[in-house]
C-alpha cells in the first residue's frame, strides 16, 4: 500500500519501509524524528531528495489527484476544516469532493457523529469549537469517504480518555473493513492498542519495523508489577525475579518478561494470599530508543 524505497527528505535518511494493505502501522519517535515528514511524503505534499516513495501504486506528487480519492491525511498542526463554516457545511462539502452517494454519506455520518458525540454541535462555526470537539469533528471527516488509506498525524491531541477508546475502536473496525493506516504518536499505549506494527525512527533513521512484542522482547524485556495485598507476604524466591521489595504496603516486582510472564508470577502469589490490586508498568518509548541506541 505504501512504499518507501532508500528514501531521504530533510532529516530522514534512506529510509526503506513497506506498509502491506489492511494493516494499523503505528510511527513512533520523539520530536523532531522525522514522523511528519514520512506522513507528507506517503500522501504527495513533498518530493523525496533521493529514493522512490509508492503509495497505492502510485507517485503520490505525480499521481496526486489519483491517490487522493481513495486517501484521506489530518494533520496535528494544518486545519482540516473551513473554519468560518459549520460542521454540517464542512461535511457536505466532503461529500461533494469525493462524489458520496446520499445514502452512503447519511448512514457513516450518522454513525461518527453518535460515536464521535457531535450530534449536538453540528451547526456551529468550526472556529467556535473546542480543541476536544474541534479533533473529534475532523477525526469524522477524515473517516467519512472510507478511504482505502488512512493517514494520521498525533490524531489524539486534544481527547479526553472516552474519546480516545472510541478513536482506538473506529480505528480497528476501519482495519477489519480493509483499511490501511498510518499513525503517528508519541503516546505508546495508543499506539500498542491500534496498531499490528510499529516503525521507529530517531533522527531521520528507521531503527526498526515490526511488531510491538518483538520490539519489547529485544529491547525493553524489564517489566514492573505492583500488587497491593491483603494478607501474609508471598514466599517469591523460587520465581526468576531481577528484584523485588515492598514499600508503603506495596509489593514492587521488577522481572524480565523474556523469563517469566505477568499471569505467571500472578498466579504463584495467588496461590499464597489474596491481591486487592495491580498495575504493571512497561517501558516507555523513551527507555526503549536508549536501549536501542545502547546496543547499537
Amino acid at each position: 500500500m505504501i512504499g518507501f524505497e532508500k528514501v531521504s527528505k530533510f532529516i530522514i535518511s534512506d529510509v526503506t519501509l513497506h506498509i502491506p494493505e489492511g494493516k494499523t502501522v503505528g510511527l513512533i519517535g520523539t520530536s523532531g524524528a522525522g514522523k511528519t515528514t514520512l506522513i507528507k511524503l506517503a500522501c504527495g505534499l513533498l518530493r523525496p531528495e533521493a529514493g522512490n516513495v509508492y503509495t497505492m501504486r502510485r507517485d503520490p506528487v505525480a499521481q496526486r489527484m489519483q491517490c487522493g480519492k481513495d486517501l484521506s491525511v489530518l494533520f496535528a498542526d494544518k486545519p482540516f476544516l473551513q473554519k468560518e463554516d459549520t460542521v454540517v457545511d464542512n461535511f457536505q462539502m466532503i461529500k461533494a469532493v469525493y462524489k458520496l452517494s446520499q445514502k452512503e454519506f447519511k448512514k457513516e455520518y450518522e454513525m461518527l457523529a453518535e460515536r464521535l458525540q457531535f450530534e449536538g454541535i453540528e451547526g456551529q462555526k468550526v472556529k467556535e469549537l473546542s480543541l476536544g470537539q474541534r479533533r473529534r469533528v475532523e477525526i469524522g471527516a477524515a473517516l467519512i469517504s472510507r478511504p482505502k488509506l488512512l493517514l494520521l498525524d498525533e490524531p489524539t491531541i486534544g481527547l479526553d480518555a472516552d474519546a480516545k477508546q472510541v478513536f482506538c475502536e473506529l480505528i480497528a473496525e476501519k482495519e477489519r473493513e480493509g483499511m490501511t493506516v498510518l499513525v503517528t504518536s508519541h503516546n505508546m499505549e495508543e499506539i500498542s492498542k491500534m496498531c499490528d506494527r510499529i516503525a521507529l525512527l530517531d533522527k531521520g533513521k528507521l531503527l526498526y519495523y515490526g511488531e510491538e512484542t518483538q520490539l519489547r522482547r529485544r529491547y525493553a524485556p524489564m517489566d514492573r508489577m505492583h500488587l497491593k495485598l491483603l494478607g501474609k507476604l508471598p514466599d517469591l524466591e523460587d520465581l526468576p525475579l531481577q528484584s523485588y521489595e515492598v514499600k508503603d504496603d506495596i509489593l514492587k516486582i521488577t522481572y524480565n518478561s523474556n523469563r517469566i510472564t505477568a499471569a505467571e508470577i500472578l498466579r504463584l502469589i495467588l496461590t499464597q494470599t489474596k491481591v486487592v490490586e495491580m498495575k504493571i508498568h512497561k517501558s516507555d518509548l523513551a527507555d526503549i530508543i536508549v536501549q536501542m541506541k545502547k546496543d547499537g
